[in-house]
Parts: C-alpha cells; sequence; structure tokens
C-alpha cells in the first residue's frame, strides 16, 4: 500500500513539474519573442538614422534567440497564455527549419552590419522581417 502512495506522490510532483516546465518555455519564448521584436524596432529606427554600425549587437540578439527557439517548445508546452499553434509539434522538422532560417537572416543582417552597406543592411533587414513572417503565418495564431 505504501509503494503505490509513493508512486502516486512521484507521479503527481513529476506531473507538476512538467507543467512547470512547460509554464517556463512559455515564458522564455515571450521573453525572446519580445526582445526580438524589440530588436526590429530598434534597426528600423537605426536604419532611418543612417547608423549602420549599430545594427550588429541587435541582429547578435536576435540570432542567439532564434538558436533556442526549436528548445523552445517542449512536448506540453502546447497549453497555457501561449500562440502557438499545434502545428509546430504536428510539422516540427518544418517549424525548426524555419526557426535556422531566421537565426540565418539575423546573421546575414549582422554581416551586412559589419560591412557598412546601408543598403545591403536594409535588404537583409527585410530578409529577416520575411522569416518572421513565414514562421508566424504558419505557426502562429493571432
Amino acid at each position: 500500500m505504501l509503494t503505490r502512495v509513493t508512486l502516486a506522490a512521484t507521479a503527481a510532483l513529476l506531473l507538476a513539474g512538467g507543467t512547470a516546465m512547460a509554464q517556463d518555455s512559455i515564458k522564455a519564448r515571450k521573453d525572446g519573442f519580445q526582445t526580438s521584436k524589440n530588436a526590429m524596432a530598434e534597426i528600423k529606427d537605426l536604419l532611418g538614422s543612417d547608423k549602420v554600425a549599430q545594427v550588429g549587437p541587435a541582429a547578435q540578439r536576435m540570432s542567439a534567440f532564434a538558436a533556442q527557439i526549436p528548445t523552445l517548445f517542449p512536448a506540453g508546452s502546447d497549453k497555457g497564455d501561449t500562440k502557438a499553434k499545434a502545428d509546430i509539434w504536428a510539422n516540427n522538422a518544418d517549424f525548426t527549419a524555419k526557426a535556422q532560417a531566421y537565426e540565418a537572416a539575423a546573421k546575414g543582417l549582422e554581416a551586412a552590419a559589419a560591412s557598412g552597406d546601408k543598403a545591403a543592411t536594409a535588404k537583409q533587414f527585410a530578409a529577416v522581417g520575411g522569416a518572421c513572417k513565414a514562421c508566424h503565418e504558419r505557426y502562429r495564431a493571432d
């Protein structure tokens, strides 16, 4: 009898821990996406002010977050305060590829900014926006 109680208690703790971990993932990805959104606004302002050389750090913040995206959607993190669609887990390979495309575009933006070429940087900034949009269209609920 004691073993059943112990097993039930252990199962309850694991379930609670899994729920907490899922909520931590949701918070981490929401924070990261907000950081990316803020970086996009910052870069837009920098490009408008001809401060191309200052774009690099904001682009680096985006690429660093993008590298984490696939790990921030573990099983069970589809419940709670999230706009993530179920397609993320059903089509995880495509979702991961889109996250990698976002990372590559952000790294390309870092490189373009380092070159000092405003036109190339603006073009790559648009590519980053396109990578975001491609993922949001399929995997983010409005």
